[in-house]
């Protein structure tokens, strides 16, 4: 806007363009809001478990698609998550409010232990030590059968009567969901956001400038594991029971196809990618049970013909008609 013309600052033309840019994100708003309405329990279940891989996804992409850094032990986050909220109900009788908060927070807390040794590390090692620790807290919990009840799991993971309907837990995790990622995208648009970008595009240079870049990729890995804890909370919540296979070195997979699929490169990509995985799997399990071998195909096309995942079909339409928030 020229001011020196002296062009008023509330000009219509210039503020009906920036509404327009967010019309589709409210209408998708407004479409998640109605879906309870029109959609069977088993759907509305489905729909949840949506909302809370898009959220494991994003937290996923903070460390590959802003840090860098490729882990293949993000499971164990997302598991750690799910158990310390069953463990707190079902051992220690903590109500659910503190429970679900106390999820996010223990995933954290093993995030710092174990990130603490590997963003010391690059490239493979970095990847190799992330899976490493994961089959660790896999092992652990596969074996402990007094306290994590073994390959049995943790049964009898309810939410309250409150919210213990498909349409209310619905509701609930949508809203959880939307605050996990507003607090994520505002993260990774501050400062901090900025700088760890910066480290992903050239560490020499952050030391350099005086960044201590191990401090910035180990808090980084920490606010993954603690987003990785939040939606595995919810799932806890969600599937009424946890069981150690979220945590078995396979499940890291997960993660790493959504945001793939979706594309690394934007913000909402991998929650995109969440989407369509979810979806995809619901309905060709419900079809054949070679659902890995079908995934195999998909990620195969996907590389071959959109690398930078589902939101790269986005280049075909105006700047103007895309939804602002997609774009890092």
């Amino acid at each position: 806007m020229n001011f020196a013309s002296g062009e008023s600052m509330t000009n219509p033309s210039q503020s009906i363009p920036s509404f327009k840019k967010y019309l589709p994100a409210i209408l998708l708003g407004i479409l998640a809001l109605g879906l309870p309405c029109i959609m069977s329990p088993f759907w509305i279940h489905t729909m949840t478990n949506v909302f809370i891989f898009a959220l494991y996804a994003v937290s996923f992409n903070m460390l590959l698609g802003y840090g860098g850094m490729l882990s293949f032990g993000h499971a164990a986050y997302f598991g750690v998550g799910a158990y310390a909220v069953a463990l707190l109900m079902k051992k220690a009788g903590v109500p659910m409010p503190l429970a679900f908060l106390g999820g996010p927070v223990v995933a954290a807390l093993f995030a710092a232990i174990f990130g603490f040794f590997c963003v010391r590390l690059r490239g493979i090692y970095f990847a190799m030590l992330t899976f490493a620790f994961q089959m660790l807290i896999h092992s652990v919990i596969f074996k402990w059968y007094k306290f994590t009840g073994g390959d049995d799991g943790i049964p009898g993971v309810f939410p309250p009567a409150m919210i213990g309907s498909p349409s209310r837990f619905y509701y609930f995790s949508l809203i959880m969901v939307v605050i996990g990622l507003i607090w994520v995208y505002t993260i990774v648009n501050s400062s901090f956001g900025y700088a760890t970008k910066a480290i992903r595009e050239n560490p020499l240079r952050g030391q350099y400038v005086g960044m201590n870049v191990t401090s910035f990729r180990w808090y980084n890995f920490i606010l993954a594991g603690f987003f990785a804890g939040w939606a595995g909370s919810l799932y806890a919540y969600s599937q009424n029971s946890v069981f150690p296979d979220w945590l078995y070195w396979s499940a890291s997979a997960i993660p790493i196809f959504m945001a793939v699929f979706g594309g690394t490169h934007v913000f909402l990509g991998p929650a995109v990618g969440a989407i369509a995985y979810v979806l995809l799997e619901t309905i060709i399990t419900g079809v054949t049970r070679y659902w890995p071998m079908v995934m195999g195909v998909i990620l195969i096309l996907l590389v071959m013909l959109l690398p930078s995942g589902l939101v790269s079909l986005l280049d075909k339409f105006p700047k103007s008609r895309r939804i602002s928030i997609v774009s890092k």
